[in-house]
């Protein structure tokens, strides 16, 4: 029983750590237009539908034998076609965070190298960004897994101390600011601060495949970050004025800008950087390792070491260092496109329609009462589609 439920707290713990990161650097400043109730709503909508998503993955994974990632899933239900699609809509949005990462990382880490006497600026310090963190990649999994604990700690550490030393300056005026219209444009964003599903066949196996553990993991896993992003986004709404918030979307940085430039104090500024910049390294180095196996796979590349892992470390971070290099105010777009098109595919269409051809075209037995009614699929595929939509009015307005 003890070891279970360790088992269980480890797998939590596992999707938690996969969804929280740079991702939630961009949530306030797309919910902050509408407000924090507005906000609170509309995180609350997108985690319940991710966590539906979830649970339909999780049942389409348990149909596959243990050991099967998403392509091979993708392959089974939907052929050939079906897998190769999945397979590209990977690549789009892995490359979409690392573009992301890299447009919010590279300032930071410049930053830091010129407060110990060392000036880069532009492109050099984008190639800096990816030097470092690619050679971390290019060693190996240990190299990735040290230095991920480390800064893991070090993001929780900061987090909480900038909650604790900005929670005296929230103001329960800029709380009270609510402008429900413009509430569903966060979606996109909200998306790609929820995307945990990649997970779920490495959490069958370490789980041994025991159902019901792995929903608890799946809700307290997804669970755990709504609650971070709801304190979050009271801090920053309620710290930073809505024009300087507006000001920083604009700009395409990361939400902790806007929140060191109304402190006044150093200290702030200081500790929001940092916070900053472990989120974003924490994420890229997931992201990062995680599009390496899979390049490997589609390359059918076995031992991953050597020059082969360097290769494809180069074909990881060589594309979106060029094309963040090329605009570098890009992070909230990035996000936005990989959520409002790789993670509602990835994550919520696809887990749909493997759920519907399973159940309905190939007979085989669900177990997800209310969840597996055709209504409620029909009704989360329009959900997926109209976050699809949103994106492409926020990209051609």
């Amino acid at each position: 029983m003890k070891a279970n439920l360790f088992r269980v707290v480890s797998g939590t713990f596992l999707i938690a750590g996969t969804m929280i990161g740079a991702g939630m650097l961009g949530i306030p400043l797309v919910t902050g237009g509408s407000g924090f109730v507005p906000g609170i709503v509309m995180t609350t909508i997108v985690w319940f539908f991710m966590y539906c998503t979830g649970l339909l993955f999780l049942e389409v994974t348990l149909w596959m034998k243990d050991g099967s990632n998403v392509l091979s899933i993708a392959g089974r239900f939907f052929g050939k076609g079906g897998r190769l699609f999945s397979g590209g809509m990977f690549i789009f949005l892995y490359y979409c965070l690392m573009i992301a990462y890299f447009a919010a990382g590279s300032p930071l880490l410049a930053e830091a190298f010129s407060a110990i006497g060392f000036s880069v600026s532009g492109w050099q310090a984008f190639a800096l960004f990816g030097a470092l963190f690619g050679a971390i990649v290019a060693i190996g999994p240990r190299s990735i897994d040290r230095v991920n604990i480390i800064m893991s700690i070090a993001m929780i550490a900061s987090w909480l101390m900038l909650i604790g030393s900005g929670s005296s300056e929230v103001e329960m005026p800029r709380l009270k600011e609510t402008n429900w219209s413009i509430m569903v444009m966060a979606m996109p964003v909200l998306f790609s601060a929820f995307g945990f599903h990649n997970v779920i066949p490495s959490l069958c196996t370490y789980l041994k495949r025991d159902k019901k553990s792995l929903r608890l993991a799946v809700f307290w896993g997804s669970f755990l970050p709504l609650i971070v992003y709801i304190v979050w986004q009271w801090l920053i709404i309620g710290v930073v004025p809505q024009e300087i918030i507006e000001k920083t979307l604009s700009e395409g940085t990361p939400v902790t800008a806007a929140f060191s430039s109304v402190t006044g104090e150093e200290g702030f500024a200081r500790l929001g950087r940092f916070f900053a910049f472990f989120a974003i390294v924490t994420s890229t180095l997931g992201v990062a390792f995680s599009m390496v196996d899979f390049l490997g796979d589609g390359l059918k590349i076995e031992r991953r070491k050597g020059w082969k892992r360097i290769g494809l470390t180069f074909l990881t971070f060589v594309p979106p260092f060029i094309l963040a290099t090329l605009n570098p105010g890009v992070f909230t777009t990035a996000l936005g496109v990989a959520g409002g098109f790789g993670e509602a595919f990835l994550n919520g269409l696809l887990p749909i329609g493997l759920l519907w051809v399973g159940k309905y075209s190939q007979k085989l037995k669900a177990d997800l009462t209310w969840l597996e009614n055709k209504g409620v699929l029909i009704f989360l595929i329009l959900f997926g589609l109209s976050v699809m939509v949103l994106e492409i009015y926020h990209l051609t307005h």
